[in-house]
């Protein structure tokens, strides 16, 4: 069990450092090719042309490595959790489904993240319970 652990730890910091590097300027700006429909390619280019979103997305994703690395696995699953169901949405509702190949990654993303969060659901029962407000 902890060497499932330790790969798909691995896989997730590999899949949420790509928005990090992307941030630094190593990718090239998106292209109507690569989307499913003219709606995606709007939407991603309107958040590409924003700008903040990656930056933020970065930040909370550079964060979430460094907190998988310190071993706080609950934590970043809670934090990268928001990113992720819109990352799925995303995909599910302008980007031509869950079964393309854009959306690999995200599916790949949702179900470590889901993964992680039942592993670590003791956790976050403290969240729910009344008597700790």
């Amino acid at each position: 069990m902890k060497i499932i652990n330790i790969i798909l730890k691995v896989v997730l910091c590999l899949i949420i450092a790509i928005p990090v590097v992307g941030a630094l300027g190593f990718f090239p700006k998106p292209t109507p090719d690569l989307y499913g429909s003219p709606e995606a390619f709007s939407f991603i280019n309107a958040l590409y042309n924003s700008g903040y979103i990656l930056y933020i997305n970065a930040i909370v994703f550079a964060v979430s490595i460094a907190l998988i690395i310190a071993n706080r696995i609950a934590l970043a699953s809670i934090l990268i959790l928001p990113i992720t169901v819109n990352i799925v949405a995303f995909h599910m509702f302008l980007d031509g489904g869950l079964l393309t190949g854009g959306a690999v990654m995200g599916n790949i993303m949702m179900a470590i993240n889901v993964y992680f969060l039942w592993q670590n659901r003791e956790q976050y029962r403290a969240l729910w319970d009344k008597s700790t407000m």
